[in-house]
This record gives structure tokens, C-alpha cells and sequence, in this order.
């Protein structure tokens, strides 16, 4: 298959995904897993639909430890798997609305494939929720009673991890057109523009610069006089009109070819407050310093220590002191873990692709900044504009 410009990588993409998840599938004991969520099932197929909005179709995928995994769809899927999916194995069902036709076809291949007493992992925890309505998943293990369904979850995200070049250069992409949407805004933005106004230029320019879909615009702002701003973090627009004296955050990214770019710039319109800019500072050393810190072996834990240290330096210790986690990782999901969390010891690897976002609350205001970075054999490469170590005043 593969045959269109549509396809998102080659076969030999898909097979060492598929690879690298068989082999923690053999050192867990699992003969298959079933997918059905929409990105583990682009990951694992290269199939691409829309149709994961619809409340009424499901799409499975189940890939065997030992034998060609299939793909199950219903009709109107076909042409779009022929032209992005790599399976060959591809099953159809009628899906009548009120009748759930799809488990009963993925009952069959699963008999078919002899696992009808195996082990069987899903997506059951971890962050992961099955698509399958509870009664179909009840159902579905209902008509096989000698399958054991157990959490395959963390085997999922272990496989999705580390990028590969190909899967970075994706990324490298989103976060260029972030990139260039954030110099659009910086050069535009002014009092009298509403909130909209931002949020509209920022998703045009978005797509004009080649992204499949602008998301996750949001803003946080503390207005001058109203205390109640302190409390927003990050909220929709509105049609309020941007006054002189305002601080605006912006958290911003977009999909290209499936892949996200995130991350958060801050700017004040026309002055600023020496206790914003003294903030604003503060938290800009504490991202240059958990980014400083990155390197393949270290807990990712050590980023959150290290950015809790730069801020009780600079004098912010009862902060610091609530602050669990500062970022995450980021792929076909805008939040993916591992998490840059106190709790969690993942030992950080090379293509390990991360956003690493510092806070702070303070001076009546909601400080962030963000980088979008990529682990590297000896470091990380920032993919983001960097952020300017100064509040920018517009």
C-alpha cells in the first residue's frame, strides 16, 4: 500500500514501530495488542480519517506478536487506508448505527488469529483511554471468554517515546510555522486589537504558513486595576478590547502531517511594570535552566529540581515550593509523557522530543514561557525561537 503523496512516512517507518513494540510485548508476555484510539492507530497503521468525531464507527487495529496485523474499518474507509495505511490486511463491516457491527467482526479476527486464549493488551490506562464504548468492550469480552484483556498502555507510550528523524523533522516543520505565526503577532499586536483580534491572526497566519490545523491558541492577560486576572491562566479569547499597560500570554502551536509544535511567549502592550519585568526574568532563567540541564541519562525529574532551585534563588521559595511539574513531551499528541514532574524518574533519552513551560504567580499576573526541544546525543536542540531573556513591550 502506500501508494499516494497522502502517506504520511514509508513502510519501513511503520515496521520499526511495529518491531519495537513487539519486542516489549514479547518481554511482557502479550500475544496481540488491539488499538482504537485515533493516534496509537495512526502511529501503528499510517491511516488517517476524520472519522474519529463520529460517536458511531469504530476503528480497531490489532497487531499480533508473531503474525501480519490487521486493520478493521468500516467501508467508506477503504480508499483512504489504501492510500495511507501500510497493513495489507484490511477488513470492512457495514456499521448500521444502533448495531455495534464492528466488534463482531473483530471478534472473528481475533478467533481467527488464534488468540482466543492469549493474552491481549489495550488500552486501558496510562493515560490512555479506550475508544470502545463499555459495553462494546464488555461485549467484546463477553464473545471471548478465554482472552485475557490487560493494560497495555505503558508499552504504548514507551514505543512512542523517542522520534524518529523522520517523525522530528515533522515536528521541526510545526514549530517553524509556530515560529514565524509568533513573529507575525509580535510585529502586529497593539492596544485597541481585541482579544480575538490575536487569536484570529494567529490561526490565519498558522495556515498560511503551511499548517494542516491551527489549535491550542489560548491567552492568559493581567489587566491593569482588575485583580480577578491574576487567577486566569491560560482561557478562550473573547472580544474585549486590549488596553496600554495589559501582560498577554500566549500558548500557541499547531498539526502538521499529525505532529504539534507548543509552546508560550509573553509580551506587554505599550509598558510595562518593573515587577513584571523582574518576574518575567526570573522565570526565563528558571526555563534556561532546566533546558541546560537536558541530556540523554537524567531523570527528568532533575528539570523541575533545577528550575524550583532558580526560582527560590531569586526569591520565590513558597512558589517553588508548590511547583510539582513544568512541561511534558509532545508528538502526534500535544501532551504526551513522559512528564517533566517531580514523580516522574523516566531517564530521558536521545529523540526524546519535549516542551519544557516553567510558571509562576505573581506581582497580580501569570507568568510562562515554553520551548519546544528535541534531546540530542550530547544536549537538546532548541526548535523554538528562543525567548527573549527581556519582556518585549509591543
Amino acid at each position: 500500500m502506500l501508494t499516494s503523496e497522502y502517506a504520511d512516512f514509508d513502510a519501513r517507518e511503520y515496521e520499526q514501530r511495529l518491531a519495537g513494540l513487539r519486542d516489549l510485548m514479547s518481554r511482557n508476555r502479550l500475544d496481540a495488542v488491539l488499538i482504537t484510539t485515533d493516534t496509537n492507530h495512526r502511529y501503528f497503521t499510517g491511516h488517517w480519517t476524520h472519522r474519529w468525531g463520529h460517536k458511531f464507527t469504530s476503528l480497531f487495529a490489532v497487531l499480533p506478536l508473531d503474525r501480519d496485523p490487521v486493520l478493521i474499518v468500516p467501508p467508506l474507509e477503504t480508499g483512504m487506508c489504501e492510500e495511507h495505511a501500510w497493513i495489507k490486511d484490511l477488513r470492512t463491516y457495514q456499521p448500521p448505527i444502533r448495531v455495534r457491527a464492528g466488534v463482531s467482526l473483530l471478534t472473528e479476527v481475533i478467533r481467527e488469529l488464534g488468540l482466543g486464549g492469549a493474552r491481549v493488551g489495550a488500552e486501558l490506562g496510562g493515560v490512555l483511554w479506550s475508544r470502545m464504548p463499555y459495553e462494546d468492550f464488555d461485549q467484546l469480552k463477553t464473545n471471548l471468554p478465554g482472552t485475557q484483556f490487560t493494560d497495555a498502555s505503558q508499552l504504548l507510550w514507551k514505543t512512542r517515546f523517542t522520534k524518529s528523524s523522520a517523525e522530528i523533522d515533522y515536528i521541526r516543520k510545526a514549530v517553524h510555522i509556530t515560529n514565524r505565526a509568533y513573529r507575525t503577532l509580535f510585529s502586529t499586536a497593539k492596544p485597541g486589537m481585541t482579544e480575538r483580534d490575536l487569536y484570529s491572526l494567529l490561526c490565519v497566519e498558522h495556515l498560511k504558513r503551511g499548517m494542516d490545523a491551527p489549535g491550542s491558541i489560548t491567552l492568559a492577560t493581567c489587566i491593569p486595576g482588575d485583580t480577578r486576572s491574576s487567577n486566569r491562566s491560560l482561557r478562550r479569547h473573547t472580544d474585549r478590547v486590549l488596553t496600554e499597560g495589559e501582560l498577554i500570554a500566549h500558548d500557541a502551536g499547531g498539526v502538521y502531517r499529525g505532529y504539534w509544535s507548543d509552546y508560550t511567549r509573553m509580551f506587554a502592550l505599550g509598558r510595562a511594570d518593573q515587577k513584571h519585568k523582574d518576574a518575567y526574568r526570573s522565570v526565563h532563567g528558571c526555563l534556561q535552566a532546566a533546558i541546560s540541564t537536558i541530556r540523554p541519562g537524567i531523570p527528568i525529574s532533575n528539570l523541575v529540581r533545577v528550575s524550583n532551585e532558580t526560582l527560590r534563588r531569586a526569591g520565590f521559595a513558597e512558589q517553588a515550593r508548590l511547583v510539582t511539574g513544568i512541561g511534558h513531551a509532545i508528538g502526534l499528541d500535544i501532551i504526551e509523557p513522559p512528564f517533566i514532574e517531580l514523580e516522574d524518574d523516566t531517564l530521558l533519552e536521545e529523540g526524546m522530543v519535549l516542551t519544557v513551560e516553567p510558571s509562576l504567580y505573581t506581582a497580580g499576573a501569570y507568568f510562562m514561557l515554553e520551548e519546544d526541544v528535541v534531546v540530542t546525543d550530547t544536549g537538546c536542540e532548541i526548535l523554538s525561537d528562543p525567548a527573549p531573556g527581556d519582556l518585549p513591550v509591543l
